[in-house]
């Protein structure tokens, strides 16, 4: 991943170091363009501070100065420590948990998760962006072996730790839901958990290689679904509810059940319009399954 590649190669003489108080835009010229730039200059794209806390912060975890399981300190000695406001602290916070590198206990902080063993980290291991609506439905057709059987063993293999987070990633969607926002990065985030609690890191690392192409599938149907009434996106929200109890049941088959048909209406309703859940319960019960 570039970020950790990055992350590696910057100094290592100081644990923690202030970060400059704003990006300064650095003054170049390419060859053969000096006559035409020489009197202003080009500038180069300014970094965001979140971006470089959160290097900074991968560098730490890296080296270990943020030890494996260990809690991170709080938000304001982090940013009393490294010298930023505590928004840019939940920007890289928000970042590194994303990436996996963290995750996130209710009224406990943040913890360091490296998991250097997981090739998805690589972006030769990834998929890039869909070029197309077909694609878009390819990936759906993939993730619902792929995640149905995540569910299963999930349920098998879940931990108190891992219910949290995906309880966290419910709320953060019933957020979205009540502030009329999209909440891709929450559904993607409860995902990633059920491949996670599954305890086969394959189904994580083969998520996180798909990353690109199920974000965009996310962020399409739920921007999709802002366009019609409430209902329809607590019915969205019903389902990842209905996985999340099988789950914490520890019931694998009725897990495999909802995710597989979530993610078969979640497709349907992309291409079929409101009414696609319908037809999507039908093609579930004609396969043999029984949806919750």
């Amino acid at each position: 991943m570039p970020l950790l590649r990055a992350a590696r190669n910057c100094k290592r003489h100081e644990t923690f170091r202030q970060m400059p108080s704003e990006s300064v835009l650095q003054p170049c010229a390419e060859p053969g363009l000096e006559s035409a730039t020489g009197r202003w200059g080009m500038v180069a794209k300014p970094t965001r501070l979140g971006d470089q806390l959160c290097l900074r912060m991968t560098e730490l975890i890296e080296s270990g100065e943020f030890a494996n399981g260990s809690r991170l300190p709080a938000e304001v000695e982090l940013a009393d420590r490294f010298g930023v406001s505590r928004p840019v602290i939940r920007e890289a916070l928000s970042r590194l948990r994303e990436m996996g590198l963290i995750v996130s206990r209710k009224g406990s902080g943040s913890y360091v998760q490296r998991r250097g063993d997981l090739a998805a980290r690589s972006p030769a291991a990834s998929f890039g962006p869909v070029n197309s609506l077909a694609e878009v439905k390819k990936c759906y057709e993939f993730r619902m072996g792929l995640e149905g059987e995540a569910a299963y063993y999930a349920a098998q293999n879940r931990t108190a730790e891992m219910l949290i987070i995906m309880r966290e990633a419910l709320d953060r969607m019933d957020l979205a839901i009540a502030q009329g926002m999209v909440g891709m990065s929450a559904d993607f985030e409860f995902h990633l958990a059920v491949a996670r609690a599954s305890g086969n890191e394959f189904f994580e690392a083969v998520m996180q290689s798909m990353r690109l192409p199920i974000e965009f599938a996310i962020n399409l149907a739920r921007s999709l679904s802002l366009t019609r009434p409430i209902e329809h996106l607590r019915t969205v929200q019903n389902e990842h509810v209905f996985m999340f109890e099988a789950i914490e049941a520890r019931d694998g088959e009725a897990a495999r059940v909802a995710m597989r048909a979530h993610v078969q209406q979640s497709c349907s309703r992309v291409f079929d319009g409101p009414g696609g859940e319908a037809k999507a319960l039908t093609r579930t019960v004609a396969s043999g399954l029984s949806p919750k």
